[in-house]
């Protein structure tokens, strides 16, 4: 079921007498928001389940690969720009893999900020050249529109070894990154149940507010 469709039978449902009390006319981009929340839930208990069985494979079929370039090498260190920000997953699972745009068996391993301590106090450089990576938020640019996380990346060749111009980098792609147009598929659910999904979600009440707003007014 196309993304835009979700969004216009939850939309058709809440304009119609179905909605009973629920009844309310919703602007697509409240839907969407939604719609995001829902998925990003999926994606969480998904990757609960891959860590109990060992198997993250459902992941890799949310999943996209982006070329990006590689800037600013200086030494065996430069940075690649992300196209959007990660989805946020223990052990960095948001990244499904790192590799050469040109050469797709090297592998790029990802690391912590503080493993780079630990590698040169055990000189992990004189027998492991893997190249590396690691996510952060962006210091390159910063504001709406631009570009929000990069990868930092260490260990790449140099001359006169074959440089690396180009990255694959393989994310799942979050909602929100989808087109209106492209397909949502979730396995197990059907599409009449994904729409059910979010109509609960949006049902959901919130708590009532029991604050006495008189006495908090009255307070010096």
């Amino acid at each position: 079921m196309k993304k835009i469709h979700i969004i216009e039978a939850v939309i058709d449902f809440f304009d119609s007498d179905q909605a009973g009390e629920r009844k309310a006319k919703y602007h697509p981009e409240i839907v969407k928001t939604h719609l995001n929340n829902m998925f990003n839930q999926i994606i969480y208990a998904t990757w609960l389940n891959g860590k109990k069985f060992s198997d993250f494979s459902q992941l890799d079929a949310w999943s996209r690969t982006y070329r990006c370039a590689v800037v600013d090498q200086s030494g065996a260190n430069a940075y690649a720009l992300l196209p959007f920000a990660p989805v946020q997953l223990p052990d960095g699972m948001g990244i499904r893999e790192v590799s050469d745009y040109d050469d797709s068996t090297t592998v790029f391993a990802p690391i912590e900020a503080t493993a780079n301590p630990i590698f040169a106090e055990l000189e992990v450089d004189e027998v492991d050249d893997t190249p590396t990576f690691r996510v952060e938020q962006s210091n390159i640019s910063s504001g709406a529109g631009l570009k929000s996380h990069l990868l930092r990346l260490e260990r790449l060749p140099v001359a006169p070894e074959t440089p690396i111009t180009n990255i694959n980098a393989m994310l799942i792609v979050p909602m929100d990154q989808m087109d209106d147009y492209d397909d949502v598929v979730i396995p197990g659910m059907q599409d009449d149940t994904i729409v059910r999904q979010v109509i609960d979600l949006m049902s959901r009440k919130p708590n009532p507010d029991v604050a006495n707003d008189n006495v908090i007014n009255n307070q010096p």
